[in-house]
């Protein structure tokens, strides 16, 4: 939410693009009124009111937002158990919450605050200069009224200005705080690992047959079988509705002309690029040596020495085998200080010296890619396909909801079958949830709806990702539970790994416990038949993983010392227990803390300063607040 708030300032500009902005005829004079609030508000933040209209369009902005980041495939059940709901009731309280507060410090928006944010804004501008033509355009084209725009512009101005005053309280991080947190994200420690599997013991278990069926009667229902179901269905397929719907040139026209903007090409830019790496881990001397060689090329490369060869011989980048060409890209796809040198040179120019978190570059423009707009006959068939999509979901439903009353006026879908002999009625043999039939839909929507169906039900209409469904039950064969002699094999290898599991951890425990009361490590590992590992340095968030200790138990394996050497008790991943001996910790010496390094060390901190301050600042807004949510709201 914090960072969401951190980044309210710029929502409205730059993710309503062109096609979602609303405006103010702020340039002449007309009135800056705002819309009366209705009566039944979403949320009520100490009497001042949040429309449902607002809650709806953040809420669905939001999934969309999930839809871009995860894909169109995110199901619904997926979006619910993120809580979007409440995510987005918390984001509008809190927004609310920090523009009263704001208004309660005596800050405020001017009008000429607002005219200059949407002078200064890209998508009315022509040639760098604010175009009264094209405002008016966008607004018309997108039947956007002024006041809405106005008042979020004004809204995102008066948060920013909230934010900076709030954080103006958390803007000082000392050198000690950054050397205490680089020293604990790069400080290092070596141990000893021992690893206990089952897999250690599984040949060593002798089956007892009593003990197995003893067993097996206690874990038979792991054994039972699924439910299967026999079917007769008739499907509605999207894609057959879809290619019998017509669409006019004059349709197809018009959805150009009102979409124009998202066939714009972006301008690109071709560059090639010459890496010398050199990154926060990187100590001083490193990074010095790394700088030299790049100011020694770039001498080269100004002296009029290949670009492409030196890039082949010199560059540490991957790009060293195309003559460090990167392709074309579209501005913004670059980390910011070399998309800031790119988008600033000229074809045939080389930058100075660039500095990223990667290390330092020498870049050479190679031409520039003007932006364009696709042409109606380019995008035509998407188009099309487009204008048939959003008319064959209602076609379809018609076309299954006509068959469904007919079903039901028949009595029965055999009978609906036997009278509509142009209607293919599909038959599936017995199929259990896991195996559907593979022409059939594997939706897992449409599989629990039709595994809750009695036999002899007929469903209702069932839609799915690929269309509707009308599904009769024919028969229902429950799950057995089968004899130990049916499943005698895999039963008695199940017996044996759950041996081996117990196995694997009792000698992890015995182990642990003898080496606490000051074994010698080599002899109780040999005496125990296990084998010693010896890690590398093991660091937080290193990207190389030890082969000696799972990523995810470094964690703890850095919380040991001398005083602590062993964990309290084996730690565990997956069927494997592992005992860990601390040998050595190396702290790095405060000397080897680069500039660049520091610089985002600072970064870092002074943002987990603020987030903190804001959110204790809007807690206690909060609790002296009254906030009320609609029931409507909640259910």
């Amino acid at each position: 939410m914090l960072q969401i708030l951190r980044n309210k300032a710029q929502s409205t500009i730059i993710q309503g693009v062109v096609l979602v902005i609303a405006l103010v005829f702020i340039f002449w004079g007309v009135g800056t009124n705002m819309m009366q609030s209705g009566r039944d508000a979403a949320i009520v933040v100490n009497d001042q009111e949040i429309s449902f209209q607002d809650f709806q369009q953040r809420y669905e902005q939001t999934i969309n937002d999930y839809r871009r980041q995860f894909g169109d495939a995110i199901s619904d059940e997926v979006l619910k158990g993120l809580g979007v709901k409440q995510q987005v009731i918390n984001q509008l309280t809190q927004s609310a919450l920090l523009r009263q507060g704001t208004q309660a410090m005596g800050l405020m928006v001017a009008p000429v605050e607002i005219q200059t944010t949407i002078q200064k804004m890209p998508h009315f501008q022509k040639e760098g200069a604010f175009n009264l033509e094209i405002y008016k355009a966008l607004l018309t084209a997108n039947r956007m009224t002024p006041h809405s725009f106005e008042a979020s512009i004004s809204d995102d101005i008066l948060t920013q200005k909230g934010l900076a005053a709030i954080n103006s309280f958390a803007s000082i991080v000392s050198d000690t705080e950054i050397i205490e947190l680089y020293q604990r994200e790069q400080e290092t420690v070596t141990v000893n690992v021992v690893k206990v599997s089952p897999a250690l013991f599984l040949n060593t278990i002798v089956v007892d047959g009593k003990e197995l069926a003893d067993w097996f009667e206690t874990e038979k229902n792991r054994y039972k079988g699924e439910q299967k179901i026999k079917l007769k269905y008739l499907p509605f397929h999207y894609k057959s509705a879809m290619a019998g719907i017509p669409v006019s040139d004059e349709q197809i026209l018009a959805r150009y002309e009102k979409e124009k903007g998202t066939y714009q090409v972006p301008e690109k830019r071709q560059a090639r690029h010459i890496l010398f790496k050199a990154d926060k881990t990187s100590s001083p001397e490193q990074q010095a040596a790394q700088l030299k060689k790049a100011e020694d090329t770039l001498a080269k490369a100004r002296t009029g020495k290949d670009f492409a060869t030196l890039a082949k011989t010199l560059s540490e980048d991957t790009s060293k085998t195309r003559g460090g060409d990167l392709g074309a890209f579209t501005q913004g796809r670059m980390v910011k200080e070399f998309d800031d040198a790119v988008f600033s040179m000229q074809p045939g120019a080389i930058s100075d010296i660039v500095t990223t978190a990667f290390g330092y570059h020498i870049i050479k423009l190679e031409k520039i890619l003007p932006a364009t707009t696709r042409s109606i006959e380019e995008v035509r068939a998407e188009i099309v396909s487009t204008l048939q999509a959003e008319q064959t979901k209602p076609a379809t439903f018609q076309l299954a909801n006509t068959a469904y009353e007919d079903i039901i006026s028949a009595g029965s879908l055999q009978a609906y079958a036997d009278k509509h002999t142009d209607k293919s009625i599909v038959a599936t043999d017995f199929f259990s949830r896991t195996t559907p039939p593979a022409d059939l839909e594997s939706d897992p929507k449409f599989l629990d709806t039709v595994f809750s169906l009695k036999q002899g039900e007929l469903s209702s209409l069932i839609e799915t990702p690929s269309g509707y469904f009308i599904v009769f039950t024919e028969t229902i064969q429950e799950p057995t539970l089968p004899t130990l002699d049916a499943v005698k094999e895999r039963a008695t290898q199940d017996y044996k790994l759950v041996k081996a599991r117990k196995m694997a951890q009792e000698t992890a425990q015995a182990f642990l416990t003898k080496m606490s009361s000051g074994a010698d490590i080599a002899a109780a590992a040999q005496e125990a038949h296990l084998t010693i590992l010896k890690s590398g340095p093991l660091r937080k968030n290193n990207p190389v993983p030890d082969p000696a200790l799972p990523a995810s138990l470094v964690e703890q394996a850095l919380r040991l010392g001398p005083k602590a050497p062993f964990p309290k008790a084996p730690l565990t991943v997956s069927d494997d227990h592992y005992v860990l001996q601390f040998l050595e910790r190396k702290v790095p010496d405060p000397a080897t803390l680069g500039e660049a390094t520091k610089k985002e060390y600072k970064t870092g901190l002074l943002q987990q300063k603020q987030d903190r301050l804001l959110g204790a600042w809007l807690q206690h807004q909060e609790k002296n607040s009254t906030i009320i949510t609609s029931k409507n709201l909640l259910n």
